[in-house]
């Protein structure tokens, strides 16, 4: 069911919602940095920061493969080379224009 609804949609739209999602992620990280320091001991931060980070950066970086790589991976694996690329094209579009976004939003513009 899942691969047949997702022929449907159009690959601008798949790269879209695969930056949407990162960009959900990036702020759920960023949440969690803001919350974190307030919760904690110093001393137990000072311990356990550094191991908390590794994996944090570990999990990140396995998430977010799978979220802008995944479904152009499935369809390079499909022998479906310029869809993959053309995918992958769109949702790194996608995320410079969350960048953008975000930093017009930082600037206050």
């Amino acid at each position: 069911m899942y691969n047949h609804s997702m022929k449907k949609l159009s690959l601008p739209f798949i790269g879209f919602l695969q930056a949407s999602g990162l960009t959900v992620y990036v702020i759920l990280v960023s949440l969690f940095f803001n919350l974190f320091p307030n919760s904690f001991d110093k001393g137990v931060i000072a311990f356990y920061a550094p191991i908390i980070m590794l994996l944090l950066f570990i999990m990140s970086a396995v998430i977010s493969a799978l979220l802008v790589l995944g479904k152009a991976g499935v369809l390079f694996w499909e022998k479906k080379y310029k869809e993959s690329f053309t995918l992958l094209g769109y949702t790194v579009l996608w995320i410079l224009f969350y960048f953008g976004l975000f930093v017009l939003l930082t600037l206050k513009i």
